[in-house]
C-alpha cells in the first residue's frame, strides 16, 4: 500500500493552500491510502481545537469537514514541537490523533512516503 505524507506550512492566513491539503488527505484516504499529515511552522495552528471551524476556501469547501473526515478515521496528525511551543500551543489543547514530533520523524515518514506540502 502507497503511504502519503502532507506536510502543511501554512496557516489561518492562506485558507486556499490549507483547504486543499485537507482535502487531498481526504481523498487518499478514502482511496485506502495510509495518510499521515505534519503541521508545521504555522500550520501547527491548525492541531488546536476550533482553530480550523471557520476555515474556508474561496470554493467554499471548509477544512473542518475534511478534518472531521480524517480524525473519524483515525489519521495521525504530527505538529512540529518548536513550532507549536513558539505558539504556545500544547498537546492538551490538541484534536484527537494530533501529537508533537521532531524534524527527524518528519524526515523518517518522508523517507517511507510520497510528499506532499503546502
Amino acid at each position: 500500500m502507497e503511504k502519503f505524507l502532507f506536510v502543511l506550512s501554512r496557516g489561518l492566513e492562506d485558507p486556499t493552500r490549507a483547504t486543499r491539503a485537507f482535502q487531498l488527505a481526504k481523498v487518499a484516504k478514502e482511496k485506502d491510502y495510509e495518510v499521515n499529515f505534519f503541521l508545521v511552522d504555522d500550520g501547527a495552528y491548525y492541531a488546536v481545537i476550533g482553530m480550523a471551524d471557520n476555515v474556508k476556501a474561496p470554493t467554499g469547501d471548509s477544512i473542518k469537514d475534511y478534518l472531521d473526515y480524517l480524525t473519524a478515521n483515525k489519521v495521525p496528525f504530527y505538529v512540529c514541537t518548536p513550532c507549536a511551543r513558539s505558539r504556545q500551543v500544547d498537546e492538551e489543547d490538541f484534536i484527537e490523533g494530533a501529537r508533537l514530533a521532531t524534524a527527524g520523524q518528519l524526515i523518517d515518514m518522508a523517507a517511507q512516503s510520497k510528499v506532499f506540502t503546502f
